[in-house]
């Protein structure tokens, strides 16, 4: 089972560091969970590859929260649990495609559980890039940790 390569809206398993846990001092997330890609950009002539990851969670957002709901319909392609989910729009991990972090969504079945229909990722994407431009967004570089 080898490692896909890294495509915009496939989703992951990733030990996702949020903002409040990076703010502590932590240099990984305390757990691994559904993480959405983004963006890959690949660097150089060795072909280093970076991506950005949004965090998956089953907590309802606050108020402040920039969040996007998965439809039932996508959870289920995704082979993603019940309870409902939301992608956080405004936190992100910036890390390496070789990073260890990443794990299989399935041991010993696959590594990525599917990949977000075109337009949810757009929405997604939409979201964090006013994020970005409002200097709102919340990302953790975790290249080379």
């Amino acid at each position: 089972m080898d490692r896909p390569q890294p495509q915009v809206g496939l989703v992951i398993r990733y030990d996702f560091l949020w903002s409040h846990e990076l703010d502590k001092g932590y240099a990984a997330g305390a757990k691994e969970r559904p993480c959405v890609i983004v963006t890959a950009i690949v660097h150089g002539p060795d072909g280093q590859t970076d991506v950005l990851v949004a965090p998956i969670t089953h907590s309802v957002p606050g108020d402040d929260a920039v969040a996007i709901e998965i439809p039932a319909r996508v959870k289920q392609h995704l082979g993603l649990d019940d309870d409902r989910s939301f992608i956080i729009a405004g936190e992100a991990n910036t890390l390496s495609w070789d990073d260890p972090g990443i794990v299989p969504a399935v041991p010993g079945q696959r590594w990525a559980y599917g990949r977000l229909p075109k337009g949810l990722y757009d929405t997604l994407r939409s979201a964090m890039l006013d994020l970005v431009k409002a200097g709102k967004l919340k990302s953790a570089n975790r290249k080379g940790t």
